[in-house]
């Protein structure tokens, strides 16, 4: 069922919390960017499969259908076909997660529109198709190993040839090893005729022809760079450098590529960098770098990430994954003349052969918009619907939007004025209190996996729902008790999906593009790993690389994973602000020895000082927060008492909120909160107690908010703000998120934004005020036994999914079903017998952050 929209219309400016209501069709993201697309949007009804986080998409040579490739991370991966006439989607082919099958990025047509390929990724084929009357039938599969990425079809002086990227050089396993090859098929038998080297292994992504079809070019993901190959003699010929070593932010993360039909030129959408390089096919040259940030000379985060050039060869369309948005790009100045909005997360971009009409294809729709066949809001469309797989993972769809590109180009200033309004691209944080000078240390709290709802919903003061409260006083006591003296956030966002993206926004205040299009695909329900490996976290440096350096240090390698300025860390070291590490981004070592090392260069490199501490433990469930993790933590912070010296910046993860389920024998769920919650309270009684406690403020939160029932959305989650400063017992609904919290880190340290997200963010000012309350605060002891004490409760085998939990894997965070476990702790908690409300994704309308300036 697919569902056609006009989305164009004007905005008004500053939605006050009263007029929040009548502006209920406004949705925003996480982070409070309004999502307002013009043009027409087609839409897949969330209970009809399909659509789930497109990546890929391609139209048709008469321009009248567009082929997308949707790769999420629910249980079907899909490639779906539209016809853009009629406005609807006019077929699909499912691909089934669970039996090994897959889709990626690459989509292509042949000359004629009768065939179209798809990238079929971790499955190692490409599957091939006929396309007549509006529908798809795929005639067969050519093996191309490994994670065939791009497509590009075009004719060459051997013919008509396909040629498919493979990202990979190998089978997933423990690691993603990097590809180096090109694949040659000959469309007419489907056979391979040539494997191309590349060289050195650096995750090759988009390809395409040049106009005249001798040459064809291969971004390299992880290597600022273009290979070159010779059609011909299909060969390669060279490597083109888009930056140099000492300024890798010039054109890091080479994506998306296009060529011109008028000229012999293609770009590169450089998705770390906020640039597209030009690059002059008749020399094989980089001939301009062009930036097309929504503001320019900032903290990068744009990303961009899809590309589409005009007919005549003058105008390149530049979807901005990062700003919601298109930029149009006047290739005759180099310069951008505008932005076109769109919905949440733009990732590919076509024009229409007369150029007449824009075609985006969103990894998203409209922001986080209602869940219809949710628990807490029945539909009588809904029945047969599968609940269970309504998670934030899979139940956000995306949408093809069209656009008339005569109207949008009449009106591109008010469009550009409309995408700087809607992403808060003037607004400027206000500066930190006069009366915070006094707060010199910040100990940051990372857990895992709970929302608002779970934990504070049944609180007297707050926008909580008491129904879907499972961590109450018995369970989670020093968390509410906290929330209650101190501040209570009840309008806070996680930015995240999963923990592997969570873990990058809590630590770079977001997420890069190679995170936002492989983590779906290990989040499948295909068997962990078989498809794609975790890597988004603390990699070995064997899976870093020389071609990917630290901006501002060649001498650093970065993973995939990471941003090209680093990580929260590499912040503070680069302006001397001390901090140490108890348990992010390292390796498990629950024996107290020190095993729990790092590879994430300022983080752990004697070349640069000792900042991890190797006895904590990190992300493990065998571990106990309060028992194992807390006392070592407490035990360097002793050490500092003595000296006098605690670090500027302190990150705690305790982690065990995320529990093991109701796995036969394990400590049950409410048993690991305790754990978990004892944790916290205890730290904050150890610090409140302290020399420190006057000049220290804590700062909690979770990773992301991993689906758990919420009556407001499936993204919020807890955030507490622990500090004399906030001792005031009130309730702050301002609309803050990950990067918020981040942002105001950054301020009270003397650190720099480093995203555009936390660049606008609203800093939590709003919970802090100038007079200090030094009362101390006492830890609370959890009536139920914590997880580590003898006598914790386990969880029987006739628990509720006792038998799938055992079956889970509880060694990586996330490496569980995600509504499942979810569904075991809910019927621990609430009993066998109960229904767990599905999760939620609403339109979260609230007041514009109310300490910026909207410009």
């Amino acid at each position: 069922m697919s569902i056609i929209r006009a989305v164009a219309g004007a905005i008004a400016c500053c939605l006050s919390v009263a007029a929040a209501t009548a502006a209920a069709s406004t949705p925003v993201t996480p982070a409070g960017w309004r999502v307002e697309p013009v043009g027409t949007q087609i839409e897949i009804s969330q209970g009809v499969p399909g659509l789930q986080g497109p990546l890929g998409a391609a139209l048709s040579p008469s321009g009248d259908q567009l082929l997308t490739s949707s790769s999420g991370a629910g249980k079907i991966d899909s490639v779906d076909l539209f016809d853009l006439a009629a406005g609807q989607r006019s077929d699909f082919l499912p691909y089934d997660a669970a039996k090994g099958q897959a889709v990626f990025s690459g989509v292509a047509w042949s000359s004629d529109g009768t065939r179209a390929w798809a990238a079929g990724g971790g499955q190692q084929v490409v599957h091939a198709y006929t396309v007549a009357g509006g529908k798809l039938t795929e005639t067969g599969q050519i093996a191309t190993p490994f994670f065939p990425a791009g497509l590009a079809y075009g004719r060459t002086p051997l013919g008509d040839r396909l040629y498919v990227v493979n990202n990979l050089s190998g089978p997933a396993g423990g690691t993603n090893p990097p590809g180096h090859t090109v694949t040659v098929v000959d469309p007419a038998t489907g056979m391979t005729t040539a494997t191309i080297e590349l060289g050195t292994p650096l995750y090759p992504l988009g390809v395409a022809f040049a106009r005249d079809g001798r040459k064809a070019y291969v971004t390299n993901w992880a290597g600022r760079s273009v290979s070159v190959i010779d059609t011909g003699s299909q060969a390669k010929t060279a490597d083109i450098e888009l930056s140099p070593p000492d300024n890798p932010e010039l054109a890091d993360h080479p994506s998306a590529i296009a060529a011109n039909p008028a000229r012999d030129e293609v770009y590169t959408a450089n998705a770390n960098s906020d640039t597209v390089s030009v690059v002059d096919t008749a020399t094989d040259t980089v001939a301009a770098t062009i930036d097309v940030a929504l503001v320019t000379r900032g903290p990068k985060g744009a990303i961009p990430d899809g590309l589409a050039v005009s007919p005549d060869g003058h105008t390149l369309y530049v979807a901005e994954a990062g700003e919601n948005a298109v930029a149009v790009v006047d290739l005759d100045s180099r310069s951008v003349k505008g932005f076109i909005p769109t919905a949440w997360y733009p990732a590919a971009v076509s024009v229409t052969p007369d150029g007449a009409r824009l075609v985006v294809t969103n990894t998203n729709a409209s922001g986080a918009g209602p869940n219809p066949c949710g628990g807490l809001t029945p539909r009588p469309d809904c029945a047969g619907v599968n609940r269970d797989s309504q998670y934030s993972g899979s139940m956000i769809k995306g949408s093809v939007q069209v656009v008339d590109l005569a109207d949008a180009t009449g009106r591109l200033d008010a469009l550009t004025r409309k995408v700087r309004r809607d992403n808060q691209a003037a607004a400027r944080g206000r500066p930190r209190p006069a009366g915070l000078d006094a707060i010199k240390h910040v100990i940051y709290v990372v857990k895992e996996n709970r929302t608002y709802d779970q934990v504070f919903g049944d609180l007297p003061k707050g926008n909580g729902d008491p129904s879907l409260a499972l961590f109450k006083d018995d369970s989670a006591p020093n968390h509410r008790a906290l929330a209650q003296r101190f501040a209570l956030f009840d309008n806070f966002y996680a930015d995240a999906e999963v923990s592997a993206d969570g873990h990058n926004w809590i630590t770079q205040a977001t997420a890069s593009d190679y995170v936002d299009k492989t983590w779906p695909i290990n989040y499948s329900p295909s068997p962990r790993s078989s498809q794609r490996a975790y890597d988004f976290e603390d990699v070995p440096f064997a899976q870093q690389f020389a071609s990917e350096p630290l901006q501002g240090d060649p001498s650093i390698t970065r993973s995939a994973a990471a941003r090209t300025g680093g990580y929260l860390w590499d912040d503070a070291f680069s302006r001397a602000v001390t901090f140490r590490d108890y348990g992010e981004f390292t390796q498990t070592d629950c024996s107290g020895g020190a095993g729990n090392v790092s590879h994430t260069t300022h983080l752990d490199d004697t070349r640069f000082g000792d900042h991890v501490d190797e006895r904590f433990p990190g992300y493990s469930t065998a571990c106990s927060d309060h028992v194992n993790r807390e006392p070592e933590w407490e035990r360097e912070f002793r050490g500092y008492e003595q000296s006098g010296d605690l670090p500027a910046l302190e990150i705690v993860r305790l982690p065990n909120d995320h529990t093991r389920g109701t796995t036969p024998g394990a400590a049950t769920p409410q048993s690991y909160v305790a754990d978990n919650d004892l944790a916290l309270g205890r730290l904050v009684d150890v610090v409140s107690h302290s020399r420190f406690w006057k000049s220290t403020v804590i700062l909690v939160t979770e990773d992301d908010a991993q689906n758990g029932p919420d009556h407001v959305d499936a993204h919020r989650t807890v955030a507490l703000a622990v500090s004399p400063y906030t001792q005031a017992g009130r309730v702050d609904s301002t609309h803050y998120d990950t990067s918020a919290m981040v942002a105001t880190i950054e301020d009270l340290l003397g650190l720099a934004p480093m995203s555009v997200t936390d660049a606008r963010a609203s800093r939590m000012w709003g919970a802090f005020r100038p007079q200090p309350d030094l009362a101390p605060y006492d830890a609370k002891q959890p009536a139920v036994i914590p997880f580590g004490d003898s006598g914790a409760p386990t969880n029987p085998a006739t628990a509720a999914l006792a038998k799938a939990s055992a079956s889970w894997d509880f060694k990586h965070a996330d490496a569980t079903p995600e509504i499942a476990l979810n569904r075991a702790i809910w019927k621990s908690v609430k009993g066998k017998r109960s229904r767990m409300p599905a999760p939620r994704h609403v339109r979260i309308i609230g007041s514009r952050p109310n300490d910026q300036t909207d410009g």
